[in-house]
This record gives structure tokens, sequence and C-alpha cells, in this order.
């Protein structure tokens, strides 16, 4: 009870934190088509444009936090510019003010993730060395950004129906927000950087990823990313334009994907001694492409609810393992940096190329296009992990 009550706000920070990201990133096509009249290729540019910003963000952001800065500080300015930059989208009517504000957002919301992983981790390592014990599982804190997500889809669907406009999402992310700047006010500060500083953590987290053991991972794991940065922000147009679901229920149905997920992250330690680390990544990146090309050949609501069951093993592949292993790779110095690094080295390039390749395609050919283009990079990605990656085992892995 100890153990679950000290864990306990990180867990409703991570849920929070992903309840931003699923109150806007499942309808975020529909959102800038339907209430703002993007056209297909604005909308990719959008997305891209808001990447360039992120070159820098999560770098020094994590950066800091290895310095010392209290990360709780750091969260309250990432939520409060993330707000208002949504609040600047709601009102605003022309494309630039509307890319740029879009930009403001993932300039300030995406190093949030990262922060929160190497937050974790430290608090884990520190308690695991005052009191102890074994390091927990990651999966075990995790899984509340899942059900985090969750919630929203449920507030998005009766805000949608109520209004009959897909802009009330934007004022449930909002709200998402203003609750994620309020849980960071229960959490502890962070110590261990004071502890164990690095003279140069963001150098060290960067020598880690460009190792011989570690780019491969990088590489593969990017081509998984681009395939889901190109294809998951134009879903929600394929399940409304080809499939013929209603917008109300977009959200729920890969709500859907994400209940199952939950089932998929408790059973992370079993599924990754069963098939090894990178068996779990090959099998993943090999559902992605698979789910991807059975929904391009068969536009039908059972094939949408369908391929949600195999979405979970996808997430585990390219979102969780990934930062476990490069955690089990990283020091005390440089676990919150190697977080940031890795996110500037894979996250901010595929979000940049992901969505300009969805929107050039979408261009000259239609979003069916983009479900094969996107299942072909992930298994470009599968094929490389499966013959250049060749993970170590670490003690300071808990799985």
């Amino acid at each position: 009870f100890d153990l679950l009550m000290s864990a306990l706000p990180i867990k409703i920070q991570f849920s929070l934190a992903y309840g931003v990201m699923g109150s806007i990133s499942p309808l975020a096509a529909l959102l800038l088509r339907d209430a703002k009249g993007f056209t297909p290729q604005q909308f990719g540019v959008a997305l891209a444009i808001a990447s360039i910003g992120l070159l820098a963000s999560p770098a020094i952001v994590t950066w800091l936090a290895d310095r010392a800065f209290d990360t709780r500080s750091i969260l309250r300015i990432a939520y409060f510019l993330a707000a208002i930059s949504l609040g600047a989208v709601l009102y605003a009517q022309t494309v630039w003010v509307i890319t740029a504000a879009w930009a403001l957002h993932s300039i300030a919301f995406l190093p949030v993730l990262p922060l929160l992983d190497g937050y974790y981790f430290n608090h884990e390592r520190r308690n695991s060395a005052e009191n102890g014990r074994a390091e927990g599982a990651y999966q075990f804190v995790r899984v509340w950004g899942s059900i985090g997500f969750l919630i929203p889809s449920l507030a998005l669907y009766f805000a949608i129906a109520h209004s009959g406009n897909i802009v009330a999402a934007l004022w449930v992310a909002i709200a998402w927000c203003g609750l994620g700047f309020a849980g960071t006010f229960s959490l502890e500060p962070n110590q261990s950087a004071q502890e164990l500083p690095s003279k140069a953590p963001t150098m060290s987290a960067t020598r880690i990823l460009l190792s011989r053991s570690t780019l491969p991972l990088c590489i593969g794991i990017s081509f998984a990313y681009i395939s889901a940065t190109a294809y998951y922000p134009v879903l929600s147009v394929f399940l409304t334009d080809d499939v013929g679901i209603a917008d109300e229920w977009v959200a729920l149905v890969l709500a859907l994907g994400v209940a199952i997920e939950i089932a998929y992250i408790f059973g992370l330690g079993p599924l990754r001694r069963w098939m090894g680390l990178r068996g779990l990544l090959v099998v993943g990146l090999s559902a992605m492409s698979l789910r991807l090309i059975a929904l391009a050949l068969f536009p039908t609501v059972k094939t949408a609810l369908a391929i949600q069951l195999v979405h979970g093993i996808e997430i585990l592949a390219i979102f969780l393992v990934p930062i476990t292993y490069l955690n089990s790779v990283a020091s005390d110095g440089f676990r919150n940096s190697i977080q940031g690094v890795f996110t500037v080295l894979v996250v901010v390039p595929t979000r940049f190329i992901g969505p300009l390749l969805a929107g050039w395609i979408r261009d000259i050919a239609d979003t069916t296009m983009v479900l094969y283009t996107s299942a072909a990079l992930s298994g470009v990605g599968m094929l490389i992990l499966f013959f250049f990656f060749k993970p170590t085992r670490s003690k300071t892995d808990p799985i």
C-alpha cells in the first residue's frame, strides 16, 4: 500500500499528460480540415512545421532536469504554454496563425513525455537505493498513460455529439492541460541529479544512442515512427470518409484499441521473456504493417474494430520497449537526457517527415495509399531491427 501511494502522484501525472494527447491526436486531421478549413497539404505542412521547434526543446528540457532544475516547475510551464497555444488555435482564423499556434503547442507539450519518463526512472532509482527494494517495472506506471488517453475519448463523444462541432475537442484538451498543471503540485522534487550530476549529460546520452549497439534500434524505430506519424493523424479522416464512421464515434473506435492496449502493457514482462526484446520489436512492427494493409484492403467497420486487437503490441514495440531499453543503458547522470536526446534524434525528425509525406501522398492519391506506404515503412523498420539490432541486457532493466 505504501508503494502504491508513493507512486500514485507520478501515475496520475502520466494519466493527465496522455489525456492531453488523447483529447486531440485522434481527431487532429478532422479538426483542422472541418473546423479550420485546411487542405490535406496544409495539414501536412502544419504538422511538419510544428516539429521544427522540437529540434531543441526536448533535449533542453531534459538537460535542465539532469542539472537539478525542478521538474515540477518545468512541467507547469509546459502545461501553461500548451493550453494557451490551444486557445489560440481555437480562436485563430488564418492558416499561418493556426499553424504557428499548433507549433507552439507541440514545442511546449512534447518534452513533457520524455521528462516524465526520466523523472519516473530517477524516482525509482532513488527509492530502490533508499529502501533496498527492486526498481518497479515501467509498464506499471505507463499503463496509467493509456488509461488517461482513454478518458478524453468519452468526453469527446459527449462534447461533439452535444455541440455538433468537432472544435469541442480543443476545449477538452485545454481542460486536461489545466488538470495536468494542477497535478504537478502533488509530485516530489527531483533530487537524483543533485546527488549524481553529469558534466555533459546531453553528450553522454548522444554517445550511447549513436553507439554500435544502440544505433540500429534508433534507425529501425525511426522508420516505425515515420509510419505512425504518417498514418495516425489521417486515420480519423479515413474512418469517416472511407469507412463511414460518424465524427463522434471515431475517438471511441480508436479508444477500443487503447483499452485492449492496457492488457498488452500488463503482459509486457511475460511477452518480453517469451519473445525476447528483439522478437517483441519485430512482432510489433509486423503487426503494425499487417493491420494497416488489412484496413486498406477491407475498409469496413468490422475491419476497423478487428485491427484494434493488435494495436497494443504495436504500442509496446515502438513506445514502451525502446524507452525501457534506453533507461537500462543510461547512467544516473543522464537518465533524463537520454530520453530527451532520443526524442530529438528520432521522434522529432519523424514527426516532420511523416506528416509531410502523408500530405503529399493524399494530394496526389488518397488516404488508402498513405496506409500502404506506412505499412511498407514499418516493414523496413522491422527488417532493420531483425538483422542489425543486438540488444544487451543490463542489471538496471527491471523486466
